[in-house]
């Protein structure tokens, strides 16, 4: 168990590390690099997809920005909704805004 608790605590200071450097970029604190920018962003991506996402948004939410988006990406990905207040709403929403704009069948 220890050794979980490790690799967990190694990949969440990577997670911060990375969240870090972006929040720095888009604030201004740091030149922005597109490259880099690209680079920090698809390698948080890929450690948050690793990482437990409650323990994680409890961990490193509120600091950061970034992990919150993250977060967000990887769940519209795999469900292909967000959650939170009002995410049903925007289904439904979304659902019948496709249906006015698809065709009329014929029939």
């Amino acid at each position: 168990m220890h050794a979980l608790s490790a690799r967990l605590t190694s990949k969440r200071l990577y997670i911060e590390d990375l969240a870090a450097r972006l929040d720095a970029m888009e604030r201004g604190k740091q030149a922005m690099s597109a490259v880099a920018y690209r680079l920090f962003a698809r390698r948080l991506r890929s450690a948050v997809a690793a990482y437990p996402a409650g323990l994680l948004t409890a961990q490193l939410g509120r600091t950061h920005p970034a992990v919150l988006q993250a977060i967000e990406q990887q769940q519209f990905e795999i469900e292909g909704m967000l959650s939170g207040v009002g995410s049903g709403r925007a289904v439904v929403a979304a659902a019948a805004l496709f249906r006015s704009l698809a065709p009329p069948r014929r029939g």
